[in-house]
């Protein structure tokens, strides 16, 4: 029983870490925005803090950008942030 035990908290823990991956952006998002002409100087283009960091992330952080990003995700059940859908924000420049 005990070992049923390890493996169930390890799927666990597996899983809540990928929904957990998919509430920030990475550098690689980051990349994508500026690739796609989008004026994208650093994570506060979604962020509000400078250097946000994994661990401590919430989806207070984000401004309106990341927050407009973070609803279509989850209105499309996405896993990831869509960084074309950007092109569509109408908040602010």
């Amino acid at each position: 029983m005990k070992g049923k035990t390890v493996i169930g908290i390890g799927a666990l823990l597996v899983t809540s870490g990928m929904a957990a991956g998919t509430a920030f952006g990475t550098p690689q998002l980051f990349m994508q925005a500026k690739n796609g002409g989008l004026p994208a100087n650093n994570c506060q283009y979604c962020h509000s803090d400078a250097v946000p960091k994994k661990e401590t992330f919430t989806p207070a952080e984000l401004n309106d950008r990341g927050k407009f990003l973070l609803d279509d995700m989850k209105q499309r059940n996405l896993t990831a942030p869509d960084v074309g859908k950007l092109k569509e924000f109408k908040g602010a420049k």
